[in-house]
């Protein structure tokens, strides 16, 4: 699964619906999840460097335009029906790099979008074409070119950084974020 694809299943169940089916893309996930003993907890996302991959300035703002009435009119009851709920958004800027930072909690572990779970363990599958840069679970090798990071039955806290190994050609957001003014 590319990072693409993950965040469209992300952004699918509704926190910025129809925006990533379009061209924005993300080169880094990193997501904590923290666990209570009745399978509910609270998960933290962070995308780092949001991206248009247009290369013209007009489609690339329009891919801006179109992420920020996303993020401002879409997503929550899409994320909660799925499980989820948002208890902060917002976004962030490191010189060039756009992030967005997602708070959420959740009543079943269940939820948590591309987490599977088994009796055995917690598992997270990393595609081809990713890479992951940190994890507080064990690595292991599924076939050739995929991963899944793997975690105990009973694991409270889950934490994974997952990068692209390579990004399309395109713009950051960072600057029309920045002189948007939001």
């Amino acid at each position: 699964m590319t990072m693409r694809m993950a965040l469209r299943q992300l952004f699918t169940a509704g926190l910025l619906a129809g925006v990533l089916s379009g061209c924005v893309v993300v080169r880094t996930t990193e997501h904590r999840i923290k666990l209570n003993d009745d399978g509910s907890g609270e998960g933290f996302l962070r995308l780092i460097d949001l991206r248009s991959d247009e290369t013209t300035d007009s489609l690339v703002r329009r891919d801006f335009d179109q992420m920020l009435k996303t993020y401002d009119r879409y997503g929550i009851d899409e994320f909660e029906r799925s499980g989820r709920k948002i208890v902060d958004k917002h976004f962030l800027v490191h010189g060039d790099t756009l992030i967005l930072e997602v708070s959420y909690v959740f009543s079943k572990i269940e939820a948590v979008e591309g987490l599977r779970v088994t009796k055995e363990g917690l598992y997270m599958a990393v595609g081809e074409g990713r890479e992951i840069l940190k994890t507080n679970g064990n690595i292991e090798e599924v076939k050739q070119g995929v991963q899944r990071i793997a975690w105990d039955a009973d694991a409270k806290r889950l934490m994974y950084v997952i990068r692209e190994k390579s990004m399309p050609p395109g713009k950051s957001l960072a600057a029309l974020y920045r002189k948007s003014g939001r």
